[in-house]
């Protein structure tokens, strides 16, 4: 590439000046939008920007509560993070699984501090800076021992209580809060004065208090040093008196009073509606379109409210929120992700701001998702694809026309899917599409998800590419798909490398994989951020690990990704 000329002159124009300095509000009320529903995104989407804000707007476009007047609900809670969260989160799973949903389950692991209180979309921002303000003002009164948690359980009530140091503090924080935005907004807000207390759980069967107890002990210990966090979140008024059912099944409606289920998306519908159902349709509202219409319930599962509500800060009480990971923060940086969330990272030799190498490029990397799968496009397929024997039948002509041997046949296809007959296409059509741009001879390297959809996709490439017999695939767990999404049903049982084998797939059986599966099993709780930290500690080592060897600095290696 030629190199950029030297300006002579620069002219410093005014105009684009102000544009850069521009509000989010100020820009999308110059794209035309009006000024209530520009803050009604804004708020809804915790002011990350004008892109999201506009996608909330374009999502919400038949949403008859579009122009409502309706305030946003805000609540303040005081949560930890680190190891203590962790061994909450796995409390949480272990005993939805084990005795069922209670009442702690449809939140997050909390300390209340500030009730839910009504606040006009145009605060949102000024909701942040208060909590900011009072939290520079007391920070300086705690002390690091000054959160310590004391077990409680009765035959209703499981949870731990805060100490009064820690809990005093605690209080200060929300009467100050409660007074600032009472005097600054002009609206009721209701601080807890009460002993703080994080539940375990409650609302539970008399039967299960025994084997929660049990849960407790083992699973989480409440000396286990960690830092807390204020939060401030956000909800729809609607979701005061819903249930909440996360979508896991598409759904394209095929009559008018259906409602479009997309993968990502949560419902909102009441209890009367999914027990006065009788064939298992129930009335509910989209949280991602704030559409209402009747969808089936089996394409969904049930999931904590607090999953569709909105963070608009998280500060730290460790006076360091000045640079710590905030949703407002676009800039976030490599090093404030490792510092937030511990987690170990191995930077490439790699300098944000180092001049254009003027050689060529050693190396050129591939990154593909994979193709239409089974169940996105049929829903529901494992139970009506075979027959009392076991015996795949396959019902469609884009269903595959057969499909492997494994463990737990036919049963672990549920959530390890297939590819379609058009996703096999696809990926042979992009195969194919490589070849022609000359993009096969330099391939040496194939890492894959251990999904069976990506190894599909994967091999139809190479297939396509004609290199499918030289090039064997290494199957790398690190680059599977958020852990997030498992967190309630566990990991997907992967095919065995030898099942692979022996389902025709070129596997490298020598490969050891970076991150090996009981670290995945041990961090089902990561964080969104977590997972970019974990994708690209693992890429970047790829990457060091596929380097060209020798003296040649023009020797090119290219190396093939295929993600989750």
């Amino acid at each position: 590439m030629a190199m950029l000329p030297p300006r002579k002159t620069k002219t410093v124009s005014t105009e684009k000046s102000c544009k850069h300095s521009m509000t989010p509000l100020q820009t999308l009320l110059q794209m035309g939008f009006p000024q209530n529903r520009t803050e009604k995104a804004l708020a809804a989407t915790g002011n990350r920007g004008v892109q999201l804000a506009a996608d909330w707007l374009l999502a919400h476009v038949n949403d008859t509560s579009l122009d409502s007047s309706t305030s946003r609900e805000y609540i303040m809670y005081a949560c930890p993070s680190g190891s203590l969260m962790y061994e909450l989160r796995e409390f949480w799973n272990k005993s939805a699984n084990k005795c069922g949903r209670n009442g702690a389950h449809n939140f997050l692991p909390h300390i209340t501090l500030v009730s839910f209180f009504q606040v006009p979309d145009e605060y949102a921002n000024t909701l942040v800076s208060i909590l900011k303000n009072v939290l520079d003002e007391v920070i300086k009164e705690m002390t690091v021992n000054d959160f310590h948690l004391e077990t409680y359980t009765s035959s209703n009530f499981m949870g731990f209580f805060l100490s009064d140091q820690g809990s005093n503090f605690l209080k200060k924080i929300a009467v100050l809060y409660a007074e600032r935005v009472s005097d600054l907004v002009g609206v009721q807000v209701d601080p807890h004065l009460k002993s703080l207390h994080l539940t375990l759980a409650y609302q539970f069967d008399v039967s299960q208090k025994e084997t929660l107890k049990s849960l407790i002990k083992s699973t989480i210990n409440p000396s286990t040093p960690c830092l807390w966090e204020l939060k401030l979140y956000s909800r729809e008024p609607i979701a005061a008196n819903k249930q909440v059912y996360k979508v896991v099944y598409a759904h394209v409606p095929q009559a008018a009073d259906e409602l479009e289920l997309r993968i990502g998306d949560y419902i909102y519908v009441s209890k009367e509606s999914i027990d006065n159902s009788i064939d298992g349709w129930a009335e509910g509202m989209s949280w991602l379109t704030g559409c209402n219409g009747y969808f089936p319930l089996c394409y969904t599962e049930r999931t904590a409210e607090s999953d569709t509500w909105t963070l608009h800060c998280s500060l730290p009480l460790d006076g360091s929120y000045h640079e710590s990971i905030e949703v407002n923060d676009t800039n976030m940086t490599e090093e404030k992700l490792v510092e937030k969330y511990g987690v170990s990272f191995v930077p490439a030799d790699y300098t944000p701001h180092s001049e254009s190498p003027k050689g060529p490029k050693s190396q050129k990397i591939y990154i593909c998702r994979h193709g239409e799968r089974v169940d996105f496009t049929f829903g529901t397929w494992v139970p009506y694809s075979f027959d009392s024997d076991g015996k795949y039948i396959r019902k469609d002509l884009n269903m595959p026309p057969n499909i492997p041997q494994r463990r737990d046949f036919p049963n672990s296809y549920q959530t390890d899917t297939p590819l379609t007959c058009v996703g096999e296409y696809q990926a042979k059509l992009t195969g194919w599409g490589m070849k022609a741009a000359h993009s096969t001879k330099l391939i040496q390297h194939v890492f894959c998800s251990p999904s069976l959809r990506c190894i599909q996709t994967c091999h139809n490439i190479l297939v396509g590419l004609d290199i499918d017999k030289q090039v064997p695939i290494c199957i790398e767990p690190g680059i599977f798909e958020w852990l997030g999404w498992y967190n309630q049903s566990g990991l997907p049982d992967w095919m065995s490398i030898e099942e692979l084998i022996t389902a025709g797939f070129n596997i490298n059986s020598k490969y050891e994989a970076l991150v090996s599966l009981p670290f995945l099993l041990e961090n089902m709780t990561e964080t969104v951020e977590q997972y970019y930290i974990r994708c690209d500690e693992v890429i970047q080592n790829l990457i060091k690990s596929t380097e060209p060897k020798g003296n040649n600095p023009n020797k090119k290696t290219h190396c093939y990704i295929e993600l989750y």
